[in-house]
C-alpha cells in the first residue's frame, strides 16, 4: 500500500506540474513531462508488481497460506497486464505527437504582420501557434485585426487562440478557408468579418486513435466557448454532428444569422 501510494503521488505531482506547462505555451516541456510521467508510472507499476510477487513467495516460504499467496501473485501479474493495456489503449496514441513535437516536425502556423494593424495567421494550428500570436501582438500593440487562413489543427490551440483574441478585443477576418479549430479561434473576434470568398468549415473533433470520450470533451469545450460568444446552438450542434473526416461549410447567410460571423465585407 505504501509503495502504491508513493507511485500514485509521484505521478500526480508530475501531472500537476504539467499544468504549468500547457502544450499551447510550452510544447517541448509538456512533451517531456508526459514522457517522464509515463516512465514513472510504468516503471513504478512494474516495480510494485514485482514486489508483490516477491512478498507472496516469501509468505509461502514462511508457512503462509498458499491461497492468499496465489491471490497476491495474481495482483502482481495484473500490474504487468495493466501496463500493457495502458500502453496499447492510451500512450501509444499520444506518443507519435510527443515524438513529432520533440523532433520539431510539428510547426506552428506562420505569423506575419502587415501594415495597417493586421496580423496574418496561416497554416495548421499546431502547438505553439497561440504563443506565436501572443508574441506578435506584444511586439505590435497597434494591431486591431487578425486574418485567419487555416484548415484547422489542435482543438486546444483553437480554443486558446480564440480566448486570446477575445481578451485583446481584436477583430477576426477570413478571406479564404477557416475550418475546424480555426473556426473556434475566429469566433474569438469582436467583429467577425467574412470576405466574399470566405468559407468557414465545421465538423466534429477527432482523429486516428482518439477515444470517444476525448472527442466528446473537445466538442463540449469548443461549443461552450462559441456559445458564450453568442453563436446559435443549432449551428454548433450540426457542426459537432458532422464526422471528423467530413466538413460542413454553412452559407454566408447561415453564418451571419447564427452570429458565427457578424459582417460581410467587400474586397
Amino acid at each position: 500500500m505504501v509503495s502504491a501510494a508513493l507511485i500514485w503521488g509521484l505521478v500526480q505531482a508530475l501531472r500537476l506540474t504539467g499544468r504549468l506547462f500547457p502544450y499551447t505555451e510550452s510544447p517541448s516541456a509538456a512533451a517531456l513531462l508526459w514522457l517522464l510521467e509515463v516512465g514513472v508510472l510504468m516503471v513504478g507499476v512494474i516495480w510494485w508488481g514485482m514486489g508483490v510477487q516477491r512478498a507472496a513467495i516469501r509468505s509461502v516460504d514462511m508457512g503462509g497460506s498458499m491461497f492468499v499467496a496465489f491471490l497476491t501473485g495474481v495482483v502482481g501479474y495484473g500490474a504487468f497486464i495493466w501496463v500493457g493495456f495502458f500502453w496499447l489503449n492510451s500512450a501509444r496514441h499520444v506518443w507519435p505527437d510527443v515524438k513529432a513535437t520533440l523532433s520539431g516536425d510539428l510547426k506552428p502556423a506562420a505569423i506575419t504582420v502587415e501594415s495597417g494593424g493586421r496580423i496574418n495567421v496561416q497554416g495548421e494550428f499546431e502547438f505553439g501557434t497561440t504563443r506565436a500570436v501572443r508574441e506578435a501582438l506584444a511586439a505590435n500593440p497597434t494591431v486591431h485585426t487578425v486574418r485567419l487562413e487555416s484548415r484547422g489543427g489542435r482543438v486546444a490551440e483553437g480554443l486558446a487562440l480564440g480566448r486570446l483574441l477575445s481578451d485583446h478585443n481584436l477583430d477576426t477576418l477570413v478571406t479564404g478557408e477557416c475550418s475546424s479549430a480555426c473556426a473556434t479561434a475566429f469566433v474569438g473576434g469582436n467583429r467577425r468579418l467574412l470576405g466574399p470568398a470566405a468559407r468557414i468549415g465545421l465538423h466534429s473533433a477527432g482523429g486516428n486513435g482518439v477515444s470517444a470520450d476525448h472527442v466528446d470533451e473537445a466538442n463540449r469545450r469548443s461549443d461552450e466557448f462559441m456559445a458564450a460568444r453568442g453563436v446559435d446552438a443549432r449551428v454548433l450542434a450540426r457542426g459537432a454532428a458532422t464526422a471528423n473526416d467530413d466538413i460542413w461549410f454553412p452559407s454566408h447567410a447561415v453564418l451571419l444569422a447564427s452570429a458565427l460571423a457578424t459582417e460581410r465585407i467587400d474586397p
